[in-house]
């Protein structure tokens, strides 16, 4: 396996490595920060901004684990072609009431809930994860949420930002913190790339100077693309024998990336 070839205990770009190691990025380590002031300052809704591979998905992950920790009640939904009738069950669920019944008595069940919470002292968090590629019925979910009177509730929408138009005037107009992912300069990117490594065990470098500084400028400071390039590059470098990993080989596995997409 490509992992002992490099002395790895494991694979340093996987899905699930490069989730936990977002975290350490500054950029997601700031975006992290703000919305736990967001929550902290008990407002209702923030909007985390981020390009296709940026890392929404991942911040939005993380906060939740931490909001779980803190005592705060989270749902996290995936608003992607979802409508009403597909999101309010699971929203219920998180809240612990009873999912089943009819949308308008579900409805009913989840305003009162943030009621009880309000009166018990506790709090929500809704994590809605492409909320711009949202059915209109889930848009209009949202509007409701934010007009119930008083309730402890915060949301947190992830959109890219080309698509903010389609949120809509109304809940557009409500929020009160934009936070924007933005891409990874040259040096963020190769320290993740060393981070990523040494967490999985690695102890000398596997990138060249010059094929980090090629993943860079061919992955453009996007994480994904920057983890989904290392990912192939060190399967190559093993196939290869490689001592370490050069820029040609960097080329090579993102020909082979873009013949996929």
């Amino acid at each position: 396996m490509y992992q002992a070839y490099w002395g790895l205990a494991r694979s340093p770009f996987s899905a699930a490595a490069a989730r936990a190691a977002l975290a350490d990025s500054p950029v997601h380590a700031e975006a992290l920060a703000r919305l736990e002031f967001l929550c902290e300052s008990r407002s209702s809704l923030g909007l985390l901004l981020g390009k296709s591979g940026s890392g929404k998905s991942a911040v939005l992950a993380q906060f939740a684990q931490r909001a779980t920790r803190s005592g705060t009640l989270v749902s996290c939904l995936a608003a992607a072609a979802a409508d009403e009738q597909h999101l309010l069950p699971s929203l219920a669920d998180s809240l612990q009431v009873s999912p089943e019944g009819e949308i308008a008595a579900l409805w009913r069940r989840v305003a009162d809930r943030l009621a009880e919470l309000r009166f018990d002292g506790l709090s929500a968090v809704v994590l809605l994860d492409d909320l711009d590629r949202a059915a209109g019925s889930t848009l209009a979910l949202v509007e409701r949420l934010l007009s119930l009177p008083d309730a402890p509730l915060t949301i947190v929408a992830a959109a890219r930002p080309e698509s903010v138009a389609r949120l809509g005037g109304r809940i557009v107009e409500q929020i009160a913190l934009r936070i924007e992912l933005m891409p990874w300069s040259e040096t963020e990117s190769r320290d993740h790339l060393d981070r990523s490594l040494a967490a999985a065990g690695r102890v000398q470098p596997a990138f060249a100077e010059p094929a980090a500084q090629r993943l860079f400028e061919l992955s453009g400071g996007t994480p994904r693309r920057v983890n989904q390039l290392a990912q192939l590059a060190l399967l190559a470098g093993a196939s290869q024998r490689l001592a370490i990993i050069d820029d040609e080989t960097i080329d090579a596995v993102h020909q082979e990336l873009c013949a996929t997409l």
